[in-house]
C-alpha cells in the first residue's frame, strides 16, 4: 500500500484529465539539499530545497490545474485534489543504500541508506508514489504529474499523460508497466487510489504511451510479477490474472463487511514467486475504528491474516487482531514476509502500531509502535529487520491558546523495530 491520507474527511474528486507538457529537470545540479543526522542521531533538520536548479519551476503542471488530452481538449472530471502540503506520501528503496521519497512539493533521494537526503526536484508536484525497477529506472506519479528517470533521478522528465490521467504505476522492466487511471475518490482518503471508476492501462515504451487492459470495474491498485502474472484490487476485491489481464479471477469476497460511507478499497503489492500481499480497508468507519483485513495471496488463492476486531463478525474475518484501529501503509518484502503499519487516531497525538507477517502470513508478530512519528504515510522494507517509514509527528498544545504543529519525518530501523532513528525531518508547520 503506497499511502493512505488518514486525516482527510472532505469528499473530493480526483482528476480524470491528461497532460502533455514536457519537462526536463536537472536534479543533479540542485544547489541545496535536505541534510539529516546520521542513523544514530535522535533528531535532524532539513534544509529547504531551492526552487532554482533541480526544481520543477514554471514548467511543472500546477496543483489542481485542469488537464487536457494530447489533442488539446479537456478530459472529463474534476480538478485534482491537492496532496497535503509538505507531506511525504511515497517511499521506495531498491537497496540498503539507495532510496527515494516523494510528496506534495519534492522528490528526495539518498545513496547512503538515509543518512543524508538530497532534493532532486521541487515545486508543485503533488506526487503520491514512486516506483523503481532498478537504481536507475523509476517513475514518480501524482494527481497532476507523471515523471520518469533513467539515471537514478539526476534528471526527471515529465511524460505525456494518458486520458484519463494516471493515478499509480507498477513496472516490471524499464519498458513494460501497468497503471490505474481515472476514477473518483469520494472519501478523500487516498488521492493515489480511485475508489470508483478506475481503469487499468499498460505500456510497452516506459510510459510514453498507454493502452487499455481488460479488467473488472472500479480498479483501485494493480501490480504484475511479469507481463502475464498480475494482481488487481477493484471495488474492494482482490483479483489474479495469469494471461496478462485477458481473464481475472476473484479471490476474496465482502463476507462480513460492515459500515457505510466511503466504499471499500483494496491495495495490492506484488512479491516474488508469483505472490502478493493486499489490504482491504472499509467500507465505512466508526468510533475511531476502520474495518480492514490483511491478505497473503499466491497461485492457490488469498488467505486473510488479520482484521480490525471492532467489526469482527463470526466466520467473516480471521482471528488475529490488526496492528491498529485504522489502516496505514504496508510493504511487501518477499513471498514469505511483509510489514503492516497501522494508525491509532484516538491515541492522543497518535501512534503507529505495526506487525511483521512471516511464513506467508501464518505468523504475525506485533512490533510495538514505529518510533518518532504519530501518523504513518508510506513504508519501504527490505527485510523484517531493515525498513523505513515516512510520516508526520504531531504535537498538540497543552493550553487553549496554543497551536498544534507537525513535522514530516523519515525514520529507519535496522533491528526489526527495537530502535528507530530519525533520518529526515522537515520544518515544523502549524
Amino acid at each position: 500500500m503506497r499511502t493512505r491520507f488518514l486525516g482527510l474527511a472532505a469528499a473530493s474528486l480526483i482528476a480524470a484529465g491528461c497532460g502533455t507538457a514536457a519537462l526536463q529537470a536537472n536534479g543533479g545540479q540542485a544547489k541545496s539539499s535536505a541534510q539529516s543526522a546520521a542513523p544514530g542521531a535522535s533528531t535532524s533538520s532539513a534544509t529547504a530545497a531551492s526552487p532554482a536548479a533541480g526544481s520543477a519551476g514554471a514548467g511543472t503542471p500546477a496543483a489542481g490545474a485542469a488537464a487536457t488530452s494530447p489533442g488539446g481538449t479537456a478530459c472529463q472530471g474534476a480538478q485534482a485534489a491537492p496532496v497535503t502540503a509538505g507531506w511525504l506520501t511515497g517511499l521506495e528503496f531498491v537497496s540498503a543504500d539507495q532510496g527515494w521519497a516523494v510528496g506534495q512539493d519534492t522528490i528526495l533521494a539518498t545513496t547512503d541508506g538515509g543518512a543524508h537526503w538530497t532534493a532532486q526536484l521541487s515545486g508543485k508536484l503533488n506526487l503520491t508514489s514512486a516506483d523503481f525497477v532498478s537504481g536507475r529506472d523509476g517513475w514518480a506519479v501524482g494527481t497532476t504529474s507523471l515523471l520518469a528517470t533513467t539515471d537514478g533521478g539526476a534528471h526527471w522528465t515529465a511524460l505525456p499523460e494518458s486520458c484519463p490521467v494516471i493515478r499509480s504505476v507498477h513496472f516490471v522492466s524499464p519498458s513494460t508497466g501497468f497503471a490505474v487511471a481515472g476514477g473518483q475518490n469520494v472519501g478523500g482518503v487516498d488521492p493515489a487510489m480511485p475508489v470508483l471508476g478506475g481503469v487499468v492501462l499498460a505500456t510497452s515504451d516506459g510510459g510514453r504511451t498507454w493502452h487499455a487492459v481488460k479488467a473488472p470495474a472500479n480498479a483501485q491498485t494493480v501490480c504484475f510479477s511479469d507481463p502475464r502474472h498480475g494482481w488487481l484490487g477493484a471495488a474492494g476485491l482482490l483479483y489474479r490474472t495469469s494471461d496478462g489481464g485477458a481473464d481475472w479471477k476473484v479471490l476474496t469476497s465482502m463476507a462480513g463487511a460492515v459500515g457505510s460511507g466511503y466504499p471499500a478499497e483494496m491495495s495490492v503489492e506484488c512479491a516474488n514467486d508469483g505472490s502478493a500481499w493486499a489490504l482491504r480497508a472499509g467500507p465505512g468507519a466508526a468510533m475511531s475504528q476502520e474495518p480492514h483485513v490483511g491478505f497473503h495471496a499466491d497461485q492457490a488463492g488469498a488467505t486473510p491474516i488479520f482484521a480490525e476486531q471492532y467489526f469482527q463478525t463470526p466466520g467473516g474475518k480471521p482471528v488475529a487482531q490488526s496492528p491498529g484501529s485504522v489502516a496505514g501503509p504496508f510493504s511487501a518484502i518477499d513471498a514469505a514476509s511483509a510489514a503492516f503499519i497501522d494508525w491509532c487516531s484516538a491515541c492522543g497525538a497518535g501512534t503507529a502500531p505495526w506487525d511483521i507477517a512471516t511464513n506467508s502470513g501464518s505468523t504475525l508478530t506485533k512490533k510495538g509502535n514505529v518510533g518518532a512519528i504519530t501518523q504513518p504515510q508510506a513504508a519501504s522494507f527490505l527485510s523484517p529487520e531493515v525498513g523505513w517509514v515516512a510520516g508526520s509527528d504531531s504535537v498538540f498544545p497543552t493550553s487553549a491558546k496554543g497551536t498544534p504543529k507537525s513535522q514530516e519525518r523519515i525514520v529507519a530501523t535496522t533491528d526489526g523495530g527495537r530502535t528507530w532513528h530519525v533520518q529526515y525531518a522537515g520544518p515544523w508547520t502549524s
